[in-house]
């Protein structure tokens, strides 16, 4: 049996200010709010309690602050995947999303580890088809790829929901994705199953923003 945990980012610091993004040098790539910082942390040390033997986090900022308290917690590295990147939606973006180097993210965060080599990069402009698809193929090339290791995925709402298209089919319901829950998925034999989804018990007030995607 594989395991792969999915994490959804905590809140952004664009979500409690919305003026930030006028002087941001990185507009569409925030970093976490300070009470988001507190609900990784929390995550973190739900991810700590897990059996997960490799973490693979979206490049952007917010989804790297949520997986490095979980890495800490386990004593294991950040690989940065960009096929769990944010959907490239040209009613958001002006122009691709652009993150930090993975360079400059190795200098900022101990846990981030160079080298790994990416499933999958977003192109700019996607449709939401698109989009979900790119993160599909990404889910399962990292389940192929890594076998025999269970999984912690640590993207946005479309990646949770992207790599359970992936893994499980086009029909999976979306009921939304909680700000920094977790999602569990199992495959017996050639079939993936949903254990888990969405659950936020490890944040004291289950913080939810069901509608949104990024």
């Amino acid at each position: 049996m594989q395991t792969i945990w999915l994490a959804r980012h905590a809140n952004r610091q664009d979500f409690v200010d919305p003026d930030w993004a006028k002087t941001a040098d990185r507009p569409h790539d925030p970093a976490l709010s300070t009470d988001g910082m507190g609900q990784a942390r929390k995550l973190g040390r739900r991810i700590g309690t897990l059996d997960v033997d490799r973490i693979v986090s979206s490049p952007f900022l917010r989804a790297v602050e949520t997986a490095c308290p979980g890495a800490e917690a386990l004593d294991q590295p950040v690989y940065l995947e960009p096929g769990l990147g944010e959907w490239q939606n040209p009613d958001w973006f002006a122009g691709k999303a652009e993150t930090l180097p993975p360079s400059t993210l190795a200098d900022q965060f101990d846990r981030v580890q160079q080298g790994h080599d990416p499933c999958r990069t977003p192109t700019y402009p996607e449709s939401r088809h698109e989009s979900l698809a790119r993160i599909g193929a990404t889910g399962q090339c990292l389940a192929d790829r890594y076998p025999d290791e269970t999984l912690l995925l640590v993207g946005h709402g479309m990646t949770v929901l992207g790599v359970l298209h992936g893994l499980i089919g086009q029909d999976v319901p979306d009921p939304g994705c909680p700000l920094a829950s977790l999602t569990r998925v199992v495959r017996r034999e050639d079939d993936w199953h949903i254990r888990l989804r969405n659950d936020t018990s490890h944040l004291e007030n289950g913080s939810r923003a069901a509608d949104r995607l990024s």
